[in-house]
């Protein structure tokens, strides 16, 4: 009986910070999409090009042996005449052009004979000037892309659904690449791009060498089944879940905190508030992840915004890292030797026990850093100030350059061509600088234009220049923030100007500054509510740290807080209902700590972040909850908050 092969391919992506990124994450969850239909036993096997860790791979044993080499990246070529390269990644982001000699000691580590590969589908823009590479390893048959031209992701992905789909089914190199360049040329959606377009494209696609049989099968039809797509490594537990719309004009100070990550085991990213070092962290980890030099259950998020001193931030980690009860570390080098092994740790917002932890949290930080498990974990520290440490070398994160800053308002603000035609360029210039080109700012002016839709952008700029009159007078704005609470407020006022109601709600959102779960909205403040916080949403008022939980990072909180007049007659307002959804909420997230095992510290970590707002809420019911002959709620909810202060240490807090 034949035994029938299952197909291997090998995807190696390369994106280098230095150059124009690809991006590789949505590329192949495209191309997975597009693979799905294709009923073909088949393994495609996604790596990151870099060269070590290509080699590294390549010349392991017990590894799948692999038929197809698909490369989505970069080419390269100096002049017409010349040699191309393919860029391949550093390990801090850095472009590594590979002329054919080091591609073949990269892709043939150890000088097998016979080459691995018999086929290389080079996806890069001219990646015809490359063949040559492919051709002096041996491989027969090469797919790639003409050397003058570039092509578009839309008929890239036609291209290859079905290429493959002819090729994993037994089909011929040949008829695959004529079946896929044909489905290019009748393809709908590039043909209502324009007459010709979608035949040009499908023209792009070369197979090469010239002159050579391609009219072969590399294997036998494999079995009926699916295709099954090994992907990078993902950050999937929050807060990595949720990735902002557009991540623009960061590819530098990616590349500046990963350099120093590189030099030593920690950096602190600081700047001010809406600036992004918390995205900016993030990214790094997701990157870091994606080309397997951290382990994705090995990354561990830790929110110290709400923390003030050294046995806050310890017991925070401690419960990142599902320590509890006698597990708990007592001091800094316990903690410290507990740490995971080549661990990624981002303590996020570490102002506050900056400022108020002193010298005694400076040096829970420095333990950290400087503890002997081996491989030493990382560390990425984000702070609006300096925590003063040579073992926490600072990288200030300033504003967006302009063009990153154009690119992020088009983005958000959805912006067609004809709409930029009209805009007045120096209007747009001067609306973006107002907000000195923060990030968070930006997104917001842009989602308030977005409703209007005007050309004439000095109404805008009016506006704007009386919020920002209004803050920089205000004296109870930290100067951290002024920035971007302009942008705030602009945002607040097209939410007033859409739906009154929505912007009365809106200053209540800041009676929960841990934030409030989406299941409460309802049982606090009606059914009504759900629809204004929608409302709220769409105008980039609010965040979801998860995707269950509506929260308002500092500034947002704080301006909020400012529209609120009267905290205690709220309070007052909604004090009983919200003691009463917490009693049962309560009771589910204590479930999963006493379940334990995964789910308990990401239970932790939840409710940790939502603690500031339950014990707000206890804070109002013991001083005013009428009990009216019942057992007092805030009570019974402190009880059921036992088994979150021992896992965390805080019944040992000194208050």
């Amino acid at each position: 009986m034949e035994t029938r092969i299952k197909p291997a391919v090998l995807l190696l992506v390369s994106s280098p910070l230095a150059a124009d990124p690809v991006a590789v994450d949505r590329a192949l969850e495209e191309l997975t999409l597009a693979l799905e239909s294709i009923s073909a036993s088949a393994t495609f096997v996604a790596r990151v090009a870099e060269p070590e860790a290509v080699v590294a791979y390549l010349a392991r044993k017990d590894r799948p042996r692999f038929s197809v080499l698909h490369y989505l990246g970069h080419g390269f070529r100096p002049e017409p005449d010349q040699t191309g390269s393919l860029i391949f990644e550093s390990k801090t982001g850095d472009v590594r052009p590979l002329d054919p000699l080091r591609l073949r000691l990269t892709l043939n580590p150890t000088d097998d004979p016979e080459p691995e590969f018999r086929l290389a589908v080079v996806m890069a823009c001219h990646s015809e000037s490359v063949a040559s590479a492919f051709q002096t390893m041996g491989i027969p048959h090469i797919v790639a892309v003409d050397a003058s031209e570039s092509v578009t992701q839309q008929a890239a992905l036609t291209f290859f659904r079905r290429f493959y789909e002819v090729l994993l089914t037994g089909g011929t190199v040949e008829g695959a690449f004529h079946a896929g360049r044909n489905s290019v040329a009748l393809d709908e959606a590039l043909n209502r791009i324009g007459t010709g377009v979608a035949l040009a494209e499908a023209r792009k696609f070369r197979l090469l060498p010239d002159g050579v049989d391609h009219d072969v099968s590399l294997w036998p039809a494999p079995p009926p089944g699916r295709v099954d797509v090994e992907d990078l490594p993902r950050l999937t537990a929050p807060p990595f879940h949720r990735r902002p719309a557009y991540f623009v004009g960061r590819e530098r100070e990616m590349q500046a905190v990963l350099e120093r990550l590189q030099e030593g085991r920690a950096v602190l990213i600081q700047g001010v508030s809406g600036v992004g070092k918390t995205e900016l962290a993030k990214e790094v980890a997701r990157w870091l992840a994606a080309r397997r030099r951290v382990r994705a259950d090995r990354v561990f998020f830790v929110d110290l915004s709400a923390v003030r001193d050294a046995d806050g931030a310890r017991r925070a980690i401690a419960a990142a890292l599902g320590l509890s009860g006698e597990a708990l570390p007592a001091d800094d080098a316990a903690l410290a030797a507990a740490l995971p092994p080549a661990g990624l740790f981002v303590l996020d917002e570490a102002e506050e026990g900056i400022t108020h932890g002193g010298r005694f949290f400076r040096d829970l930080l420095e333990a950290l850093a400087c503890t002997s498990v081996s491989p030493p974990p990382h560390f990425i520290l984000t702070s609006q100030a300096d925590v003063g440490s040579a073992h926490f070398p600072r990288y200030e994160l300033k504003r967006l350059t302009l063009p990153a800053a154009l690119r992020l308002f088009v983005l958000e603000a959805g912006v067609t061509e004809a709409e930029w035609e009209r805009f007045d360029e120096e209007d747009l210039t001067t609306l973006l600088d107002i907000v000195d080109r923060i990030p968070r700012a930006v997104v917001l002016v842009a989602r308030t234009w977005r409703y209007s839709r005007s050309p004439d952008l000095k109404a805008l700029i009016r506006d704007l220049r009386e919020e920002w009159d209004k803050v920089m007078q205000d004296p109870r704005y930290p100067e951290a923030v002024k920035s971007v609470v302009t942008g705030i407020q602009l945002a607040y006022d097209r939410l007033r100007e859409r739906s009154s109601e929505a912007a009365n709600f809106y200053p209540f959102l800041a009676l929960f500054p841990g934030g409030l779960p989406e299941a409460g909205v309802e049982p606090i403040f009606g059914p009504e509510a759900r629809g204004l916080i929608a409302q709220i949403e769409d105008q980039a008022l609010l965040e979801r740290p998860w995707p269950d939980l509506l929260y308002l990072p500092t500034p947002f909180r704080l301006f909020a807080g400012r529209l609120l007049e009267d905290e205690e007659a709220a309070r007052a307002r909604y004090g009983e209902a919200a003691l009463q959804f917490y009693s049962e909420w309560v009771d589910g997230l204590d479930k999963a700590l006493i379940e334990g095992g995964n789910r308990m510290p990401m239970a932790v970590a939840r409710y940790a972040h939502e603690l500031p707002s339950i014990e707000g809420w206890l804070e109002w019911g013991y001083e005013h909850e009428p009990c009216l002959g019942r057992q007092s709620r805030a009570s019974r909810l402190t009880a059921r908050l036992e088994n979150l202060y021992t896992v965390t240490g805080l019944l040992y807090q000194e208050r």
